[in-house]
């Protein structure tokens, strides 16, 4: 990974990429990072998800296709798809959704929690598997994803670095 490019992907943001790239998220807190990648080919993808469910109506934000759950995946699957990825082939993987604050409700109606259970319904509705979940806890987390191997790193405060190969 040492010698790749790196894209940084923000808030509300996704980036999609078939060549040697790693894509990262820093500093994630109760932001989901939804990666897809279809093994065969090495083609991936990142969105840094900020809000559970589907866009409102009212909401008339444009400029951030992963800022609900459900445009973040289908944006995602998309973009995957205009590569050349074939989404019977798809593997997913979740990580973020901390509670980080005392004022938050507790962990399994934070919206951290609502995050994630809202990429997890939609990914079983969409049979992608769900090959990695690190999910949850009170701390943050910096997400790397290498591409073309398909491999997470994943760092959090106290516990350091851990891979995670979605393959």
């Amino acid at each position: 990974m040492g010698d790749k490019p790196v894209l940084s992907v923000f808030i509300g943001q996704l980036a999609v990429s078939g060549g040697d790239h790693a894509l990262a998220v820093h500093g994630l807190g109760s932001c989901v990072a939804l990666v897809l990648c279809e093994p065969r080919t090495g083609m991936g993808g990142l969105a840094h998800v900020l809000l559970p469910g589907s866009r409102p109506r009212t909401d008339t934000t444009t400029d951030l296709p992963a800022k609900y759950a459900a445009s973040a995946l289908e944006a995602l699957r998309s973009g995957l798809c205009d590569l050349g990825a074939k989404p019977a082939h798809l593997r997913a993987g979740l990580v973020g959704g901390a509670k980080m604050f005392e004022s938050e409700m507790d962990l399994e109606t934070g919206v951290g929690a609502r995050n994630v259970d809202s990429l997890r319904s939609i990914l079983r509705d969409q049979g992608i598997p769900l090959a990695t979940d690190e999910t949850g806890g009170r701390q943050g987390r910096t997400v790397i994803f290498s591409l073309p191997e398909c491999r997470l790193r994943i760092r959090t405060l106290r516990g350091g670095w851990t891979e995670k190969d979605l393959r």
